[in-house]
């Protein structure tokens, strides 16, 4: 991963090791390989402010695209461990057992939070120590100039590792781990943007990058820095959204002297300790079977199409299972997630899920394809008032078209087939391959079938003429029986 660049403390450091091999005059400190003065690391904050002991919940707004995927990568499979020094800091990458997924620990799933946008000033370097050490270097020479910055963050969540504590006698046999300092206990999920006063058009007691704009309007100003993006952070599904769930701050917690007790309680004979040791494996156990029935529950409501409750199984599920594979923000579960964040009202969301979900699942299938499939699903999951026309007029044909194999109820029957007829008029295809526009334009011929199975015998005759106006008598007979037995 690609390091944060460090900031002065007595001599300046790049890439955690002092500055290449220039002398060091008295008085005057080595340049930056930015070209900027590091003159600051003179100052008292330079000197005694740089410090993690002071600065143990960073926020990581050097981190670019692929350090964020990287980081994201590392932590679902194990817990990250960094050289965290003065003001630099650098993930160890390597320090990890992949052999043993978790073996230093895991992160368990995101405690989401109904968080507000909270702003930052920096004016003077002593802030910008107090405020965004790990920023320091880059922005201190600007800082000393008299550059003042603006910084606006969205939390949307919490990652905390299923482990207190990591040990030093835990990383000592990988050589990855050399150096290590610290690890990262938790970290927040949303996003930010970070900016000169100076280039920023606007009053800062109104959110400069759009925040809560749904991402329907244009920014005004581009941040220099940015985490995700703070204008789609809005409402209930900025938690499920991507680009307001990415890393922006850690919790940092140093590594522990000796060796891991749960370790030495392994191997011990029946004492206490490894008694109580047995009882946290049998506490994973139950854990385990609780998440699976959380799993359970959310499918019987996903089929009665019960959204939110199906949402509040699978999160409770994802809480006590330590299997990231099983979580259903991510891997084999994500496109179930989709359809009860469907069946829940928030149908464009469900479906960037989805879309994500189909992707991972067919691997070769054309963009094509791809949008087919998830708009029938849309069609199929979707509900409340937030879909799209060709939405609606999907899931009000799979309302018809289930009357093949199952009884409708009669108002369900009437208002899908209402919905059909105007909506019709306003859809268009979208070429010869438009399977859901044929599926759509189609289902007309068959409400009367449901209207029939529903027991309207009137209704059914009257929209079997309007559909089939060529149609014999005789054809319709069957569902006409089917109303009179009723």
């Amino acid at each position: 991963m690609t390091r944060l660049h460090g900031c002065a403390v007595g001599l300046v450091l790049s890439f955690g090791a002092a500055c290449g091999s220039a002398p060091v005059v008295p008085g005057v400190m080595p340049s930056r390989e930015s070209g900027q003065s590091a003159l600051m690391g003179e100052t008292f904050a330079g000197a005694n402010k740089c410090s993690p002991e002071n600065h143990e919940r960073p926020f990581v707004i050097e981190w670019d695209a692929t350090d964020m995927s990287s980081f994201e990568a590392r932590t679902a499979t194990d817990v990250v461990v960094v050289k965290y020094e003065g003001c630099n800091m650098r993930v160890l990458d390597g320090c990890s057992n992949d052999s043993i997924r978790g073996a230093n620990g895991a992160y368990k799933v995101p405690e989401w939070t109904g968080g507000s946008l909270e702003k930052i000033d920096i004016a003077s370097e002593g802030e910008l120590y107090a405020k965004l050490p790990l920023g320091a270097a880059e922005l201190g020479g600007r800082v000393k100039g008299g550059e003042k910055f603006h910084m606006e963050y969205y939390v949307s969540g919490t990652r905390t590792a299923t482990r207190a504590a990591v040990y030093e006698k835990e990383l000592a046999n990988n050589p990855a781990c050399r150096g290590a300092t610290h690890f990262v206990y938790a970290y927040n999920l949303g996003a930010f943007a970070l900016g000169s006063v100076k280039s920023l058009e606007g009053s800062v007691d109104a959110s400069l990058w759009g925040f809560g704009a749904g991402g329907k309007h244009g920014k005004k100003n581009d941040a220099e820095k940015h985490g995700g993006d703070l204008a789609k952070c809005t409402g209930d599904s900025a938690r499920e959204v991507s680009s307001c769930k990415m890393p922006i701050r850690l919790t940092l917690r140093p590594i522990d002297k000796g060796d891991n007790p749960d370790v030495q309680a392994a191997k011990a004979p029946e004492t206490d300790a490894s008694l109580n040791l047995a009882g946290k494996l049998a506490s994973q156990g139950e854990q385990a079977t609780k998440a699976n029935e959380h799993r359970q529950a959310a499918m019987q409501k996903q089929q009665a199409r019960d959204g939110k409750g199906c949402l509040a199984e699978l999160d409770a599920a994802d809480k006590l299972e330590n299997n990231v594979t099983l979580h259903s923000t991510q891997g084999a579960l994500l496109g179930f997630r989709a359809f009860c964040l469907m069946l829940s009202g928030q149908c464009d969301t469900g479906k960037r899920l989805a879309r994500i979900a189909e992707q991972a699942r067919s691997r070769d299938a054309l963009p094509a394809t791809i949008d087919e499939t998830v708009e029938r699903q849309a069609g199929q999951f979707c509900q409340g008032d937030k879909r799209s026309p060709r939405d609606t007029a999907l899931g009000a044909a799979n309302d018809l078209r289930r009357a093949t194999y199952q009884a409708v109820p009669l108002a369900t029957c009437k208002t899908a087939y209402d919905t059909l007829k105007k909506l019709l008029p306003t859809l268009k295809s979208e070429g010869e391959d438009d399977f859901n526009y044929k599926t759509i334009t189609s289902t007309p011929g068959m409400a009367a079938q449901c209207f029939a199975k529903a027991g309207d015998c009137k209704t059914a005759w009257q929209v079997y003429q309007a559909e089939h106006p060529k149609a014999l008598r005789a054809s319709f007979d069957g569902w006409l029986a089917s109303c009179k037995d009723r």
